[in-house]
């Protein structure tokens, strides 16, 4: 789809107006010329204020006719924007998890903030190009009133020049695409530089190698750019000569061949000189018009991956078998997980797989998951979180399979911290949150001096990470779900916190009938947990008993609304 097709198509009910804008503006310009020939050739004899009127009406008619149609124009092209940026944010958050990782961060964000916003600026260049094109149809009609042979041999130069000005499009269009390419490359490249910067600090080699990598593809950016703006370049540099020769036409070659020219030669070149700008205006507005295109044409693919990727069922809940309870066990039978797109790896391209894994975990019961790194434990409870779906086995919740119409109310029994977790500007999901509640669980978990509660947001969120991880805490206790998932939460904490976190707030939780999931590498408060599970190399190695067993949950748990 082009720019202009989206405006088209967009502008459907507004599409009369827009046309009958331009064509007024169009219009309001040829009278505007006919007036000054007229006048210019009368000199000062006759009726000036006459024309004299009707110049300013021309003038008044064309700035009526340009705002409604830079206006209406711009207008559409917005709305249409806004739609797809809409749309865009609903496909990405109704995408399966795994696929979108795939997609990669770095795409969406050039392709709805850098992408769209090359679009948003064409807008008065597409509605100038519109109201050109009126404004040359409607003074080469009025170069037609004056000599017939004038207007063939000026609109045979005007069309062929434009049909060999257009058939280098494509090739600008590719370089233009390259670039895109290349600059979303060079956006990963900076990413790397700047959220892996204390790695590049600690070798002047991988610093120096991706330095080198950045170079290059900033280079081959640079040449493509440069390589389609010259054929740009050269594009606007032969429209002129197109104009040039309109001119030396009427100049020399057609008094030669129609002896009764000379009285219209001035008016000719007055009409050839008055669409000069317009010309100049719909040839130099075509850069803007291929990265519109190029643009369009990267958000319509990113599009269809994102329509590949969405979740079956749109991650909506058909079904809700469960009502926010876990009453008896969440079950794990046999399930096989693997990276990539070999499936159980049965093509080699799988990069790490977990499974076969079987595990029952009781309701009110805490659970501690432990292991080296890389040995599946993040994974693990991404797959037991309904984030990831198994590749085989299948998960179960008291006695209730997990299938793609439930997903996603599964998932709703879980409240993660993961170890990448992120903290929301504000808190979403939560309606009818007590301040008062919320600043008590900030001083629960010290952190009064540090930041406070006001609008359903937290004052301040630039704190150090461990702090970062109690403010997500303070969300999970406010959630109140039945399942608890923290990933190395104590990683960051001071000892005297990381204490409180394992001898306090997860004897409470049991307490309250919670089941907790902990990824811990704390092997001195194993003694907290029901179970420690060992994870090895995608497997179960072992479960042990903890003492955590004392703490004695209910039957049933059903979670409550914040606030309560």
């Amino acid at each position: 789809m082009t720019i202009i097709e989206l405006v088209a198509k967009e502008a459907r009910p507004e599409r009369r107006k827009i046309i009958a804008a331009a064509l007024t503006s169009g219009i309001a310009n040829a009278i505007v010329l006919a007036m000054i020939n007229q006048v210019t050739q009368e000199g000062s004899r006759g009726a000036n204020a006459q024309f004299l009127t009707l110049f300013v009406f021309a003038v008044v008619l064309y700035i009526v006719g340009a705002r409604a149609n830079y206006h209406r124009t711009t207008t559409v092209l917005e709305r249409a924007l806004h739609r797809i940026r809409t749309r865009v944010v609903e496909k990405v958050e109704r995408a399966d998890m795994e696929k979108l990782e795939r997609i990669g961060a770095a795409e969406i964000y050039d392709r709805i903030t850098d992408n769209v916003a090359v679009i948003s600026e064409s807008a008065g260049r597409l509605a100038f190009f519109l109201q050109s094109l009126c404004i040359i149809a409607a003074s080469t009609l009025y170069l037609a009133s004056i000599s017939l042979p004038a207007f063939v041999l000026i609109a045979l130069l005007i069309v062929g020049g434009f049909t060999l000005y257009a058939s280098r499009n494509q090739e600008i269009s590719a370089y233009f695409i390259r670039a895109a390419q290349t600059r979303l490359t060079f956006f990963n490249q900076l990413t790397d530089l700047l959220e892996g910067f204390k790695e590049v600090k600690f070798s002047r080699r991988r610093g120096r190698e991706l330095r080198e990598d950045m170079v290059q593809t900033s280079g081959a950016l640079r040449d493509d750019t440069k390589k389609a703006n010259a054929l740009l370049d050269d594009n606007f540099i032969f429209g002129t000569c197109v104009l040039f020769a309109a001119l030396g036409a009427v100049v020399f070659i057609l008094p030669l061949r129609i002896e009764s020219l000379g009285e219209s030669q001035q008016k000719l070149i007055a009409g050839i000189l008055f669409v000069w700008g317009p010309l100049g205006g719909c040839t130099g507005g075509l850069p803007a018009y291929l990265r519109s295109n190029v643009a369009l044409s990267a958000i319509d693919d990113l599009e269809r991956k994102l329509d590949e990727a969405l979740e079956a069922g749109g991650g909506k809940a058909t079904e809700d078998p469960w009502q926010g309870r876990l009453a008896t066990a969440l079950e794990a039978h046999e399930i096989r997980y693997s990276y990539g797109d070999g499936g159980d790896g049965g093509d080699g391209k799988a990069a790490f797989r977990i499974g076969p894994m079987s595990l029952r975990i009781a309701a009110g019961e805490t659970v501690f998951i432990v292991g080296g790194n890389g040995s599946g434990k993040s994974t693990f409870l991404k797959n037991l979180t309904g984030l990831y779906r198994p590749r085989f086995g299948s998960l179960s919740v008291d006695g209730v399979p997990v299938t793609e119409a439930n997903v996603a109310a599964y998932r709703e029994l879980f409240s993660a911290i993961y170890s990448d977790f992120h903290l929301f500007s504000k808190v979403y999901g939560l309606t009818g949150v007590a301040e008062p509640k919320v600043h008590a669980l900030i001083e629960q978990m010290q952190l009064q001096h540090k930041t406070s509660f006001a609008g359903d947001r937290f004052t301040r969120r630039d704190l150090s990470t461990g702090q970062r991880k109690r403010l997500a805490m303070i969300v999970t206790l406010l959630e109140d779900r039945p399942i608890c998932v923290f990933d190395e939460w104590a990683a960051d904490q001071d000892p005297e916190f990381r204490k409180y976190f394992y001898e306090e707030l997860l004897p409470s939780l049991k307490q309250r009938g919670k089941t907790v999931l902990a990824v811990s590498h704390d092997d001195r408060y194993f003694h907290c947990a029901d179970r420690v599970i060992t994870l090895e190399y995608g497997k179960i190695r072992a479960i042990e008993p903890g003492s955590g067993s004392a703490f004695k949950p209910p039957a049933t748990h059903s979670a409550t609304k914040p606030g309560a």
